[in-house]
C-alpha cells in the first residue's frame, strides 16, 4: 500500500450524537479527564493530503492522547486499490501503538479475509502484527502463528507452522516455515512440502497464484501424470 512517509496521526474527532463529559472526583488528575461520546469518527492523511485512513467507532472514552473505543471499522487507502478493511469490537489507541483485539477480521474486498484475536498497529511503522491468524485469499486457506503487514507495500508475512491448502486443479496440501502474500500471490519459503492426489514435491520455495503451483529451488517431486492429465468431468 503505497504511501507517502509521515502522516497525521488524529486530524478530527466527530461525535455524531451524544457528548458526555466525563466529571472526576477530587485526588483525580488532569490527565485522567476522559470525553465519553458515541459515534466517533477519525482521520488519517499522508504529508500530501491524501486519505490514509479512516477510523468510526460505535462508542468509547478520548482523551488528547489516546482513545479507548469499541464497535470498531478502519479502512486504509491506496490510490487504485480497494481498502483494506479491519473490523473488531475494541480499540485502545496511543500515540505510539495501537491494539485491536475481540473478533478481528481483515478484509479487501472479496479476495482475502483474515481473523485473529489481537492485532498491534504501529501507525509510525505503518505496520500491523498479530499471534496465530486464519487467512483465505482466493484459492488458498493458511494458518500461521504469527501475521505481519506492511502497509506501504501491502504486503503479509506469516510464520510459525505455516500450513495450507491450495485448490487448484487438484487440492494441494502446504505446509513452510513461512509465507508472504503479495497481490494475490502467495509465496511459501523455507522447508516447503506439498502434496495432492497428483503426487508430492519438496522445494526451497512454492508460489501459488491463479496459474497455478510454481516450485522453485532444490525441487524434489513425485507426480502421477496420469492423474495430472485426466480431464475435467464437467
Amino acid at each position: 500500500m503505497s504511501r507517502a512517509k509521515g502522516f497525521i496521526a488524529l486530524l478530527f474527532v466527530a461525535i455524531a450524537a451524544t457528548l458526555m463529559l466525563v466529571f472526576l472526583p477530587r485526588g483525580r488528575s488532569p490527565s485522567d479527564d476522559w470525553t465519553t461520546a458515541r459515534s466517533v469518527s477519525l482521520f488519517g492523511y499522508t504529508e500530501d493530503g491524501s486519505p490514509q485512513w479512516e477510523i468510526h467507532a460505535a462508542d468509547g472514552q478520548i482523551d488528547d492522547s489516546s482513545q479507548r473505543l469499541s464497535g470498531i471499522a478502519i479502512d486504509f487507502f491506496a490510490e487504485g486499490q480497494d481498502p483494506l478493511g479491519i473490523r473488531s469490537d475494541r480499540l485502545e489507541r496511543t500515540e505510539t501503538i495501537s491494539r485491536l483485539s475481540g473478533n478481528v477480521r481483515i478484509e479487501q474486498a472479496d479476495d482475502l479475509l483474515l481473523t485473529t484475536e489481537e492485532l498491534t498497529w504501529d501507525e509510525s511503522g505503518e505496520r500491523l502484527a498479530s499471534g496465530p491468524v486464519d487467512l483465505v485469499a482466493g484459492d488458498v486457506r493458511m494458518s500461521a502463528a504469527e501475521f505481519g503487514y506492511d502497509l506501504r507495500d501491502e504486503t503479509a508475512s506469516f510464520t510459525g507452522g505455516v500450513e495450507a491448502t491450495a485448490d487448484l486443479e487438484e487440492e494441494w496440501s502446504i505446509r513452510a516455515d513461512r509465507a508472504e502474500e503479495h497481490n494475490g500471490e502467495v509465496s511459501f519459503l523455507g522447508g516447503v512440502s506439498a502434496e495432492s492426489s497428483a503426487g508430492c514435491l519438496s522445494a526451497e520455495t512454492v508460489r501459488v497464484a491463479e496459474d497455478g503451483i510454481r516450485a522453485i529451488g532444490g525441487v524434489s517431486a513425485r507426480l502421477d501424470l496420469g492423474v495430472l492429465g485426466e480431464p475435467d468431468d464437467t
